[in-house]
């Protein structure tokens, strides 16, 4: 697959039923946009367990209007995500803010794969998220 191809984000956004079966009781793990670690357990009852480099939580995660929502005990805090697969084992986050219901990222940056939240991939999987990309 040539470099440029592997960058572009596919152009379907997870959602309903596709999100769901994409994350539940699947293990993800990925990398923030601040270069943090994270591993994240989608449990098939809706807890969630979850690891960073500095902490670690369980919670519970659910889909809602097309969003993938965490949800954690303790001073964690959580909230809901739209998901865009980038490639076949790689996955953008994009935070939504829970005042407005809308992303923080643009549109524009969305469409081209800049300024998410967090990448993650499937730990089943080899990730195929492009090394270096700078969201």
């Amino acid at each position: 697959m040539p470099a440029l191809a592997q960058s572009e984000p596919l152009s379907g956004r997870l959602t309903g039923d596709r999100l769901s079966a994409a994350f539940v009781g699947k293990v993800f793990r990925g990398v923030y946009q601040d270069g943090v670690n994270w591993r994240e357990a989608y449990l098939v009852d809706g807890e969630v367990d979850y690891e960073d480099d500095f902490a670690a939580a369980r919670g519970e995660w659910f889909v809602r209007d097309d969003l993938l929502c965490t949800f954690y005990d303790g001073d964690l805090t959580g909230g809901c995500f739209i998901v865009k697969q980038r490639s076949e084992n790689c996955f953008d986050f994009y935070a939504v803010d829970p005042a407005t219901d809308r992303p923080d990222a643009s549109r524009d940056a969305m469409r081209s794969g800049f300024d998410w939240t967090a990448q993650g991939w499937r730990s089943d999987r080899v990730p195929t998220c492009p090394e270096g990309l700078v969201s």
